[in-house]
């Protein structure tokens, strides 16, 4: 493993030195050394993107833009971290194992060293870290499930309910015909997602409007994108590195979100967020671009 190579990898396994370099660029950007024209910091703005998409109408949840819009989040926000060490990459947590374990090769992920308790408020090491959403806590928050993350059946996957395995995610639409592939590896792929957010870590992140106040939700997400990666770059499906091609049936369809600029990076009326809507930030002036975008549609580097 290299410092610095641009790879992302399971968080669990990089060297301590990283983990605590990826701690320290989260709290950072939390400083006012690291806040937007304004006055709003690189880490509080994440939140007002994700709520941003949603009151401009983009289905960043539930809708073929899902995968695409959230690699345009990750990416961004590894964008803003090698602001702070450009060594860095935002690694991934992979969701068949306890963040609260550790093991031959693998750290626990849950310590006040790393990425706060999983219990309760998070504490250190961002017991300043806030939420909005309401009721009693005002401090990010979580309630992890006992033991690893349940592996369930396609049925109980589809309605939140368990995970299912890498290898199910990357062949369950192998079957199909190319136009909807996709759409039947998204479902599953979001079916997975919605169990962590809702039923295993619970928290602050089991709600989709305040989940990104938590740093741990960019390992997640990460998470997410590689199998996505993977998906795309399985041997012998070359097409699915094709802006054309890798939607299916939804990129056909002019209506489709997929289709559409993502949100609210795009600007407008409805879905801007400062500072992108007007270019204050130099280093990233507005740009409208689709799921479609080569930037989007072409996947970082991942270590599996």
């Amino acid at each position: 493993m290299v410092l610095g190579d641009g790879v992302r990898r399971d968080v669990a396994r990089v060297s301590e030195d990283e983990r605590v370099r990826l701690r320290e660029a989260f709290q950072q950007l939390d400083t006012s050394k690291y806040t937007f024209p304004d006055g709003v910091t690189y880490w509080d703005k994440q939140e007002e993107v994700h709520k941003g998409a949603h009151a401009a109408g983009q289905d960043v949840h539930g809708g073929p833009a899902f995968l695409p819009w959230h690699r345009e989040l990750v990416d961004r926000l590894e964008g803003l971290l090698r602001r702070v060490d450009p060594d860095l990459s935002l690694h991934y947590w992979d969701w068949t194992t306890d963040p609260r374990v550790s093991g031959v090769g693998r750290a626990a992920l849950f310590t006040t060293t790393f990425m706060g308790s999983a219990s309760g408020d998070i504490g250190e090491p961002f017991p300043d870290f806030e939420t909005t959403e309401p009721g009693s806590h005002t401090k990010v928050w979580r309630n992890l499930a006992a033991g690893p993350p349940v592996v369930a059946d396609l049925d109980n996957v589809a309605f939140g309910l368990g995970i299912a395995l890498d290898d199910t995610i990357l062949t369950v639409a192998d079957q199909l015909p190319r136009e909807q592939q996709y759409t039947a590896m998204d479902a599953v792929l979001q079916g997975s997602h919605n169990y962590i957010h809702s039923r295993y870590i619970r928290g602050t992140i089991a709600n989709p409007h305040f989940s990104f106040h938590d740093p741990f939700v960019f390992l997640l997400h990460s998470n997410v994108d590689r199998l996505w990666a993977r998906w795309q770059k399985a041997p012998g499906h070359a097409w699915r590195l094709d802006p054309d091609q890798v939607y299916g049936t939804p990129g056909t369809q002019p209506a489709s979100s997929v289709n559409a600029p993502l949100q609210p990076w795009a600007g407008g009326a409805d879905g801007h967020v400062r500072p992108w809507s007007n270019g204050e930030d130099p280093m990233d002036p507005p740009l409208a671009k689709t799921a479609k975008d080569p930037t989007i549609v072409e996947p970082p580097q991942y270590d599996r």
